[in-house]
């Protein structure tokens, strides 16, 4: 179920919730009418012994695996609605205690942070504290090497591939060496080898064993920017060594401060965040297992939830309507009469843009032509767009209950306008297009939130494509992809999302109300 396309984790606990065993979903899934196609022909065809061979090669390199239902599954991820059904591991995960750190940072780092690694990590040793991190080149290796050095701590790998990838490989000392002081882990089968979308994914899963996030030294683009915005998301804080404010591009941390990453100078002030922020969970007091599944870190307006304002933002193409065949016909139609050749619009290649479009068609100063006479021929050709009427159905559910809803392009207005029906567009509380946010979604995302007073953990945004998930999560909202739009699976699996919909009729107001809401006791309810 984990693997069948546009299920993922959340959805597949949620059935687990509902139907009380794996064996009951996957009967509910088999039977459902409403179940899409493409998980019938997932489920239909799947190879048992591809399961049986990644357990059986699990438990063959002295590795285990935890399911999220038992007791001693790690107190910290547990609290996270969309954790890894399943932990692959070699070593010890039960010993794992809510006091831990996760510390970050690039992969090249200058001898100065390599040694803050080393510093960092053995003061977390001193203090009772477990060192997680990636077993990545650099800050992550330094860190747990720091940790194992006698006398040795705990600390825990959390990877992006199988537990049987020894991976990078100046790091395989440490993969055999952790498992005696701590534990590899991987929400990943054994036999998977690593994928580029499979580290974000990684990331996420990190930030949540531990509770608080340390990038010890990082650089723009480095995989712990990714790390600290999921730690935004689930409400762990993020500390930045205030050398990184002070050496090379500081762009990125100062982004970093600006939404509320604190700049540290001693390892004292990490331990006082903490404590104030998330209180009981990182004493070492032992929790009993009701005061483990309320969802208090993630819950923490005083407001209930029942009247907590919610926000559902939608981007517009491929998500509500479908203008691919409005591109194409205004695109043929310039490239007519530009060439003087009759360009029937099945031969235009809509995924490109409009001026790339007209010029692979024979088109002369394709981008200036596709400035003057574009707008004009789109907007006649929208006249019949295709919307998406079940999309529409549960915007207007969602109106009716009080949510607020708004639509985020990255289109220019005048097209956003075009592409959308007078009454479609009119139930939008609010339209923000390329005008206003410069093509920046996550921007348009922290406006609307702004505009409606919705905090961002009581919101989702809605896309087709990776960098509509992208921009969820940097601006710290729930993400749903949807199959009906311009990507295929495999693409939107690139980005990590909270949800994933197959087809229209799945997008209702309850599954996206229940999303928002979060929690343990909450159930995503599949359509049938």
């Amino acid at each position: 179920m984990l693997d069948a396309p546009g299920l993922g984790p959340r959805r597949v606990l949620d059935l687990l919730t509902r139907f009380g065993s794996p064996g009951n979903a996957l009967e509910f899934l088999n039977s459902g009418a409403k179940t899409p196609a493409r998980v019938h022909e997932f489920l239909a065809t799947a190879e048992v012994s591809h399961y049986q061979q990644a357990v059986e090669q699990t438990l063959k390199l002295g590795g285990n695996f935890k399911l999220w239902s038992d007791p001693d599954y790690p107190r910290n991820l547990s609290l996270w609605d969309g954790r890894p059904p399943i932990l692959f591991y070699k070593g010890d995960i039960e010993s794992l205690a809510t006091r831990a750190l996760a510390l970050v940072g690039r992969v090249d780092p200058s001898e100065e942070g390599a040694a803050a690694a080393n510093r960092f990590a053995r003061k977390c040793v001193e203090a009772n504290i477990a060192v997680v991190s990636g077993l990545a080149k650099g800050i992550d290796g330094a860190s747990h090497r720091s940790a194992l050095h006698p006398p040795a701590g705990k600390t825990y790998a959390v990877i992006a591939h199988g537990i049987d990838h020894a991976y990078p490989k100046e790091n395989l000392d440490l993969y055999a060496e952790i498992p005696r002081n701590g534990a590899v882990i991987s929400q990943f089968p054994t036999g998977v080898g690593p994928q580029r979308w499979m580290f974000p994914a990684r990331n996420e899963v990190m930030c949540t064993l531990a509770l608080g996030t340390v990038i010890i030294e990082g650089k723009p683009g480095c995989g712990s920017i990714i790390q600290a915005e999921f730690s935004f998301k689930h409400g762990r804080p993020v500390f930045l060594l205030s050398r990184n404010l002070r050496v090379g591009d500081t762009g990125w941390a100062e982004e970093l401060v600006r939404r509320g990453a604190h700049v540290i100078e001693r390892f004292d002030q990490v331990i006082r965040v903490v404590e104030d922020t998330l209180g009981e969970l990182w004493s070492s007091k032992v929790q009993d297992q009701d005061e483990v599944d309320q969802p208090a870190l993630f819950d923490v307006e005083s407001e209930p939830a029942a009247v907590k304002p919610k926000a559902a933002l939608f981007d517009i193409d491929g998500v509500v309507v479908d203008t691919r065949d409005a591109s194409a016909s205004a695109i043929a139609s310039i490239a007519t009469k530009h060439t003087g050749v009759d360009v029937q619009p099945a031969a235009v290649t809509v995924t490109k843009a409009p001026h790339q479009a007209l010029a692979d068609l024979g088109v002369r100063n394709a981008y200036e032509v596709y400035r003057s006479e574009y707008d004009k021929h789109f907007a006649d050709a929208c006249r019949d767009v295709h919307v998406f009427d079940e999309v529409v159905k549960a915007i207007r559910e969602m109106k009716d209950r009080r949510m607020h809803v708004a639509a985020i392009t990255a289109q220019p207005a005048r097209r956003a306008a075009a592409s959308l029906p007078p009454d479609v567009r009119n139930l939008f509380d609010l339209v923000l297009s390329y005008n206003q946010t410069r093509g920046h979604k996550d921007e348009g995302i922290r406006t609307a939130l702004k505009h409606f007073g919705v905090a961002a953990d009581a919101a989702v945004y809605i896309g087709d494509q990776p960098k509509d998930l992208e921009a969820a999560r940097k601006a710290g909202v729930k993400g749903v992809g949807v199959l009906w739009g311009y990507c295929e699976h495999s693409e939107l699996m690139k980005w990590p999302h909270d949800l994933l919909l197959s087809s229209p009729e799945e997008l209702t107001a309850d599954v996206i109300e229940q999303l928002v809401d979060g929690g343990r006791n909450q159930v995503l309810q599949q359509p049938g």
